[in-house]
């Protein structure tokens, strides 16, 4: 095969593997690098087995028939009798493995059902260069044997081959060594890397676990040095994650805890002080100021150390709906199955209070709906509020943000409910979507893994 065509052929299988038919998995992907390769080989390999060695060993046996043919005919003309003359075909059909016959006739026969030419190509050549055009051959009934009648001065001997005589063994031997050895060596290919992929496998177990804000402690890297050096950097990069959220949960938390001090010294201060509007005013701001430092307590308690837990997470729903209900006049529950998963209780429960008690605070009516949809857990709290412009719904996920025409602190909220619920659902490997509902307010999605 020449080398262009090896070039093109390969560059075909590049532009395959990054194509979309191409296998997405890792192991599917590097067993293909394999078997295409040894494919190619393997076919390179058997052209030139077949085009070259099959040819010389074709004629090497077909050289071997007709001189064995030549010797027979001439041991028995130079007999002297029809008793030697047939101890010598005995032993020709004994230890050559070939019969002769001699018919009687002068005449060759019409042949009814000719041998393959696969088969006798090189024999046919070999014939004619020995005994001319005097010859036909036939094929057995059986294809076991190839009959050759041979007009031999004036008389037609009719030789009889076993068709094994045509055939090398190194014919079968070859391929079967060649495809065999293939595929044992593909099998430990695919076995050695099951074995990388799996500690791969197990590193990004872990990176999504750690996502979802559960911990891995035991975790060790292993594998090849480039897969442990990843386990390594993951390693270290969890650890400043967690580091960096202590810290920041630690300072919140001491902010928020400090601040209540000189507020209270003013509520004090303002309580002896004689009522007119202007201390009203105070006072409102000073609920608002409590307002928030709840809130910043509220979201630092959020980045806690909760261990995760089965939970049924529609008895939790179920639960916080009949909490809910009398805060509408209209509450609907559908939960279409019973969910069980692992959920950190608390921070799972706050997450959908913040989701009901905004619908409940802008809305008369709601629906509450938990079902699995594929492989998803999905909850939906639909509401007949005036909603959020769809400008903005990105825009409430962000930590104390606010709309200011349909919720503003007169409904108790300082913008921490949205960001709280998102980081609780993404902490729990879900995602968190806002949507117009069916009820003509806000629909909240939440959805998560099973």
């Amino acid at each position: 095969m020449p080398f262009s065509k090896i070039v093109k052929i390969w560059s075909k299988i590049t532009s395959f593997m990054h194509s979309r038919l191409a296998p997405k998995g890792l192991v599917a992907r590097f067993l293909l690098m394999i078997i295409l390769p040894l494919l190619i080989l393997q076919l390179v390999v058997s052209i030139l087995f077949y085009e070259q060695h099959w040819h010389i060993i074709s004629q090497k046996m077909a050289r071997s028939i007709t001189s064995d043919m030549s010797f027979l005919l001439d041991l028995t003309s130079k007999s002297t009798n029809e008793k030697e003359r047939k101890e010598i075909i005995a032993l020709a059909e004994k230890d050559l493995v070939i019969s002769l016959w001699f018919t009687g006739k002068n005449q060759l026969p019409e042949i009814t059902r000719p041998a393959g030419k696969i088969i006798l190509d090189e024999l046919i050549v070999s014939l004619k260069n020995n005994f001319g055009d005097n010859f036909v051959i036939e094929e057995g009934s059986k294809k076991k044997t190839i009959t050759i009648y041979l007009l031999w001065n004036n008389e037609v001997a009719m030789f009889t081959v076993p068709t094994k005589r045509f055939f090398s063994s190194t014919a079968f031997v070859f391929p079967a060594w060649l495809f065999g050895s293939g595929i044992f060596l593909f099998t430990i290919a695919g076995l050695f890397m099951r074995g990388q992929i799996r500690s791969i496998k197990r590193l990004a177990d872990v990176a999504d676990k750690f996502g979802k804000g559960q911990d891995m402690p035991n975790f060790k890297p292993e594998g090849a040095t480039e897969i442990r050096q990843a386990g390594k950097a993951f390693i270290l990069m969890r650890e400043r994650i967690k580091r960096q959220l202590d810290e920041r949960t630690a300072m919140l938390a001491g902010v928020s805890h400090d601040l209540r001090t000189p507020l209270t010294r003013m509520q004090l201060e303002l309580a002896m002080m004689p009522d007119n509007s202007e201390k009203n005013n105070m006072l409102q701001d000073m609920k608002e100021m409590e307002n928030m430092i709840a809130g910043y307590l509220s979201f630092a308690r959020g980045e806690g150390k909760e261990p995760f837990q089965k939970e049924s997470v529609s008895a939790i729903l179920t639960e916080l709906a009949e909490k809910s209900r009398k805060s509408f006049k209209s509450l609907d529950v559908n939960i279409e199955t019973s969910v069980v998963m692992m959920v950190r209780k608390t921070e799972f429960t706050r997450c959908l209070s913040n989701i009901i008690g905004n619908a409940s605070r802008y809305a008369t009516s709601a629906s509450v709906n938990l079902g699995i949809r594929g492989k998803f857990l999905e909850i939906t709290i639909d509401d007949n509020g005036p909603g959020i412009p769809a400008d903005k719904r990105q825009d409430v996920f962000k930590a104390f943000y606010r709309l200011d025409a349909s919720r503003n602190s007169q409904t108790g909220g300082v913008g921490l409910g949205l960001s709280i619920a998102k980081d609780t659902v993404i902490a729990h490997g879900g995602e968190i979507s806002l949507d117009d509902s069916p009820l003509g307010g806000l629909r909240v999605r939440l959805r998560f893994p099973l």
